[in-house]
């Protein structure tokens, strides 16, 4: 039998497992933009197929732009002229401006406004601003303007965390981060029930055995990274079946690995912080004191680190491996401590906001039914003052949840 699974290249359809809470979020459009950070091969372009294949969208590979606007343009022409099949309202390109990047989006805008319709901006390597606008942060400004005013795009920029250096040059001059207003979002590994139905490959016709011991075993040796697993379903897939790994499959998957450059290429966008981090887990102390917090949220949100109960571990088998055997620790880092920093903080900043008006509703919950308990002894007759105090209760409770229904949706 020939193996299903795929180990080179984005997938879509079928073989697209999990995400499935991005991408509704994503289809829904309540948010206006999206900035989605992940490691590499997470599947960053796969989401944004995944997305293309299901919504009006135009997918823009700006890394292969090369920094040259006139190079974007066109992969924009082409793109409408590609979807003009599917969505019959999008402009041609014809209808277009060719040499001005900001005009083409507003026309663009107008033309999906007059139909009534949105439109998805799918931005894959969006780490490629930085060539387009060379040293200019204006370029930046002037399409980070060009976005808000309009109203019909829903922008997904895709990126590593080279995305914060957009950020630190958007910001010369002192003026508003590029970033501001985007909604963040981070790409990790799959969770246990994603990656048992990628490892059982349940989406298509051929389906793989595998028990639920050697699930678990492959999820904690890869913390549900999707290339991980393809590689090690690619490796121990037997006639319909996965076997367990032995050591030569681990060494050889390290060694494939090492090949493609995987880890060296994410490690060099680790920051001097988070190298400090990842070198005290893999000599087996704790973490330094001193360490904001923010660090590890991203850390752990990217794979890079693994929660085990109190403390933390390196994210999977294969990257602890490589850095001890191979981390280049002397290597300068190509982004800032402070840059990353500010890149994470909005995540940060969401959880203990959701975690505060989460007690916050706790409270109120339970003032309510305390409430409530005393009113049911009064029968019919429940005093005014009683009846008040629940009122009062009950529209702190609509205000706490609709808070949150927004801070869930925002960053």
């Amino acid at each position: 039998m020939i193996s299903p699974y795929i180990v080179s290249g984005p997938v879509t359809g079928s073989d697209f497992y999990g995400r499935g809470e991005l991408l509704a979020e994503i289809a829904a459009g309540r948010q206006r933009a999206f900035y989605i950070l992940g490691p590499r091969q997470i599947g960053k372009t796969s989401l944004l197929q995944q997305l293309d294949s299901q919504l009006p969208a135009l997918f823009l590979d700006v890394q292969w732009a090369a920094g040259r606007l006139p190079e974007l343009i066109s992969q924009a022409g082409w793109e409408l002229d590609r979807k003009r099949a599917r969505f019959p309202w999008l402009p041609a390109p014809g209808a277009l401006p060719d040499d001005d990047l900001f005009a083409l989006l507003r026309t663009i805008n107008d033309h999906v406004q007059a139909a009534g319709q949105t439109l998805r901006l799918l931005v894959d390597e969006a780490e490629g601003l930085l060539a387009l606008a060379g040293d200019d942060p204006s370029f930046l400004h002037r399409l980070r303007g060009t976005i808000q005013n309009c109203r019909t795009l829903r922008v997904v920029l895709v990126a590593a965390k080279t995305l914060s250096k957009v950020n630190e040059l958007s910001t010369i001059g002192g003026l508003s981060p590029f970033l501001s207003g985007f909604t963040l979002r981070y790409l990790g590994g799959l969770n246990w029930d994603e990656t048992a139905d990628l490892l059982r490959q349940r989406q298509t016709p051929a389906q793989v055995r595998a028990d639920d011991e050697l699930v678990s075993h492959l999820f904690d040796l890869t913390n549900g990274y999707p290339l991980l697993l393809q590689l090690l379903g690619e490796r121990l897939f037997d006639r319909g079946s996965l076997r367990p790994p032995d050591e030569d499959d681990l060494i050889a998957i390290g060694d494939t690995l090492e090949r493609l450059g995987i880890f060296s290429t994410d490690f060099a966008y680790l920051t001097n912080v988070e190298r400090r981090v990842l070198r005290a887990l893999i000599k087996g102390k704790p973490v330094p004191a001193d360490v904001d917090p923010a660090f590890l949220h991203g850390l752990t949100q990217l794979g890079y680190l693994r929660r085990e109960g109190d403390s933390y571990a390196i994210g999977n088998a294969f990257f602890a491996r490589w850095l001890r055997q191979s981390a280049p620790w002397r290597e300068k880092s190509r982004v800032s401590d402070e840059g990353t920093l500010n890149l994470y903080k909005v995540g940060v900043l969401r959880q203990e906001r959701i975690a505060s008006l989460r007690r916050q509703l706790d409270i109120h919950i339970k003032n309510l039914n305390r409430l409530e308990e005393r009113a049911a002894r009064h029968g019919m007759d429940v005093p005014t003052r009683l009846r008040n105090e629940m009122d009062c209760e009950r529209e702190a409770i609509a205000r706490i949840e609709a808070e949150l229904e927004q801070v869930r949706g925002k960053t």
